[in-house]
């Protein structure tokens, strides 16, 4: 194999400087002395007598030339020939500005210790710190090298022998795997960017919270809860500028305005569960927006108004609190606000304070995807009453003894959803429709 490489070194690259050139850019790369090795005019064109341009042990400025000669024979001639090779192109890469501090030069042709130690002398005596003279010998050792397998491959055509391919992958073998995988990592996740910015568009028909709790908890530990939460767009969409939704026991509460109404029904997560949803709308047109300002003038402001309410059955055990929000009626009458339009938007969850000391994360779902999970170490349990809208629930006293505590993060007021800097996670995969097949042979 030496052998071999050291023949191709010879004459396998004749009239193709390009070849040469490059070949000798990744062996200079492959030189942990040398970094931001970077080729001039690979292609052609005046390069200044330098191929090639890199930095010299961290700070110095190299030079870099190619003198091969067609099929070297390592002749007293060709010695000869690569000498004033080198002596043209150093004169020449002086006269650059800025100059060189370091001067490498690559050649087929072998030379003799005592020729090396003259260029080298020669190039110190113009003031350069450094020289380096990479003959074919030296260029044989570093193609042989396993880090120089790929290059020896790519432009002397020599494959790798079995006992080379172990060595190979052997040192390079995990940052190949790494690199792969890497790249379908990056494709994936431009593919999942796209496609999430195509459905972001699509009209927001389901907003849903999990809170997840530290552990399974029995519905006696439970006994009455609050979870509620509010969202506030960046920006008006559709007339809707924010919304509350959320989740509490006793289904008498749907019409409760007294203590007696809540009496008809029974407290705790056990005996049934209710809730709503609450939304705030800005008027679309001019008499609207004159009235809003009337009434701004007059101290009062927006308003919630409640749209949906539900009630379902208890729970004997509970790890995971649902709420929701949803625009996914059988008729859609009105235009509704995008997912996209959940970009920057505000998030305040209020809960009774028992319930909330036992939350330990908070997913964040619309439509397909899931928007965020907030862990909570980052939580800040802060005693606050919540926003109340036309036709809110009614509580009793001996309920809000457990007062109302809001979630939010230690470094801010409210959380906040920001897509331009996260990609959601599309929690399932849309299926294909599968066409049928004719399950009877073709008869001839």
């Amino acid at each position: 194999m030496p052998y071999e490489t050291d023949e191709r070194l010879k004459n396998y690259l004749d009239t193709n400087q390009l070849a040469r050139e490059q070949m000798c850019l990744a062996l200079l790369r492959i030189d942990k002395r040398f970094t931001d090795v970077r080729p001039r005019h690979p292609r052609g064109g005046p390069d200044g007598a330098r191929d090639m341009e890199a930095v010299f042990n961290g700070a110095q400025s190299a030079f870099g030339a190619v003198g091969f000669v067609s099929q070297a024979s390592d002749t007293a001639k060709h010695k000869k020939a690569a000498m004033k090779k080198f002596a043209d192109d150093l004169k020449e890469a002086l006269k650059q500005n800025p100059r060189p501090d370091v001067f490498v030069f690559f050649t087929n042709v072998n030379l003799t210790v005592a020729q090396k130690d003259q260029l080298i002398r020669e190039a110190r005596g113009y003031g350069l710190a450094h020289g380096e003279i990479i003959d074919r010998e030296r260029l044989r050792i570093a193609l042989d090298s396993v880090d120089g397998l790929i290059a020896r491959q790519q432009y002397l055509d020599i494959p790798l022998s079995e006992a080379e391919q172990a060595a190979f992958f052997a040192r390079w073998g995990d940052d190949i795997q790494g690199v792969v995988a890497d790249g379908f990592s990056r494709l994936q996740g431009s593919l999942n960017r796209i496609l999430f910015l195509q459905e972001a568009n699509l009209p927001l028909l389901n907003f849903t919270v999990l809170f997840d709790l530290e552990r399974e908890y029995s519905a006696q530990e439970i006994g009455h809860f609050r979870a509620f939460a509010l969202v506030h767009l960046k920006q008006p969409s559709q007339g809707t500028i924010s919304w509350i939704c959320g989740a509490t026991d006793n289904v008498a509460r749907i019409e409760a305005h007294s203590r007696e109404d809540l009496a008809r029904g029974k407290s705790g997560i056990a005996h049934g569960i209710c809730g709503g949803q609450w939304e705030m709308e800005m008027p679309t047109d001019e008499k609207g927006r004159d009235e809003v300002a009337t009434l701004e003038e007059e101290g009062n402001s927006y308003t919630y108004k409640r749209t949906v309410t539900f009630h379902s059955v208890g729970r004997n055990s509970v790890k995971t609190i649902g709420i929701s929000y949803t625009r996914d009626l059988l008729f859609r009458l009105l235009p509704v606000p995008r997912l996209l339009d959940l970009d920057e938007c505000m998030f305040i969850f209020s809960l009774n304070r028992r319930l909330a000391e036992k939350v330990k994360a908070i997913r964040v779902y619309a439509n397909e995807y899931k928007l965020a999970e907030l862990r909570s170490e980052i939580f800040r349990l802060e005693e606050r009453d919540f926003a109340r809208g036309d036709s809110f629930l009614f509580f009793s006293e001996e309920e809000l003894a457990d007062a109302w505590v809001r979630l939010g993060p230690q470094s801010a007021s409210t959380f906040r959803i920001r897509l331009s800097e996260q990609t959601p996670k599309r929690i399932y995969s849309a299926a294909e429709i599968i066409e049928a097949k004719d399950s009877q042979k073709k008869i001839d």
